[in-house]
């Protein structure tokens, strides 16, 4: 490895982004954030999975509801048609930012 310096305000901001997520087997699965995007009034993650061994590379949608007190909880999204309509804002609202196929 090289002598690379990490600059510890970048590296702060990366891990910001990271979420961590028990799966409907208790294993813990790490992602990165990506964006929120609102429909419908309501907040969703969109989020990447970073331990993902499958190579689908898709993204998962997950709905932010807020517990207050600077706490949040995560609700999957399981209705197709809502994560495509969630997906689709996704990519109205950040499709100069990330690449799609």
């Amino acid at each position: 490895m090289d002598n690379e310096k990490t600059n510890p305000a970048a590296q702060d901001e990366m891990d910001d982004d990271i979420v961590v997520l028990e799966d409907e087997d208790g294993n813990a699965v790490t992602f990165r954030f990506l964006e929120l995007v609102t429909v419908g009034e309501k907040p969703y993650a969109v989020l990447l999975p970073l331990d993902d061994d499958d190579d689908e590379g898709g993204v998962v949608i997950v709905e932010v509801v807020d517990l207050g007190l600077d706490s949040e909880h995560y609700d999957a999204v399981v209705d197709d048609d809502l994560n495509n309509r969630i997906f689709e804002q996704f990519r109205k609202e950040f499709g100069d930012k990330y690449e799609f196929e």
